[in-house]
């Protein structure tokens, strides 16, 4: 029997990363004018990649800046703030030493910048899980789109079985897409409703443990 491939989401998957993503959304409010946020706020602007992100977190502003205006300070500042309280849900690494020791091929597959991701996989280890990584700017297309599932495994250098493993509904719509098995994540960023909503083939409450 072959081994098994999964493909994680990053943000609110793996991690807890909303405080981080919160401050930087807020630095980029401040540069444009605008209140800070709070982690609920800015947790409905999470999901679609950096540049979608920024769009919603100045959306009104009043000086009339687009997300060009003040993209290069969000680059800026996510550099350094990308590590600053991030971690690893409870669970995760006892989870993927086990995957690992089964022989199971992993990659993370999420819309954040591949250079923040990279950062981030770095800092808490999870390279030494994940084969492969694919950022939301590795492709042309980021998810919903099944491309970066498919690059994911063809640089895996596998098909099937495999399953995407992720806390939105463009991960189950990718998932579905490239022809995957799907699990929707409970505990992530996104209203359970909103998941539920995907029809995912399974759901977690906590990392690894289905409902």
């Amino acid at each position: 029997m072959p081994a098994r491939t999964l493909l994680f989401d990053l943000d609110g998957t793996l991690v807890d990363s909303l405080a981080d993503i919160a401050a930087s959304a807020n630095h980029v409010r401040g540069v444009a004018g605008l209140a800070p946020v709070d982690l609920d706020r800015a947790r409905t602007m999470v999901g679609d990649g950096a540049r979608k992100l920024v769009e919603r977190a100045i959306a009104g502003n009043p000086r009339g800046f687009g997300p060009d205006d003040v993209w290069g300070d969000y680059l800026a500042h996510h550099e350094v703030q990308c590590t600053g309280t991030v971690a690893l849900y409870p669970g995760v690494e006892e989870f993927l030493d086990r995957e690992l020791a089964a022989g199971t091929r992993m990659a993370i597959v999420t819309n954040k910048p591949e250079r923040f991701a990279r950062r981030i996989s770095a800092h808490l280890g999870l390279d030494r899980w994940m084969a492969v990584l694919v950022g939301g700017d590795t492709t042309s297309e980021r998810k919903p789109s099944p491309a970066p599932l498919r690059h994911a495994l063809d640089a895996l250098g596998s098909r099937t079985p495999a399953t995407m493993i992720g806390d939105g509904p463009q991960d189950i719509r990718a998932g579905k897409a490239a022809g995957l098995r799907t699990i929707g994540v409970l505990f992530g960023f996104h209203e359970p409703a909103t998941l539920h909503a995907e029809n995912a083939d399974e759901y977690w409450i906590r990392f690894g443990e289905s409902v």
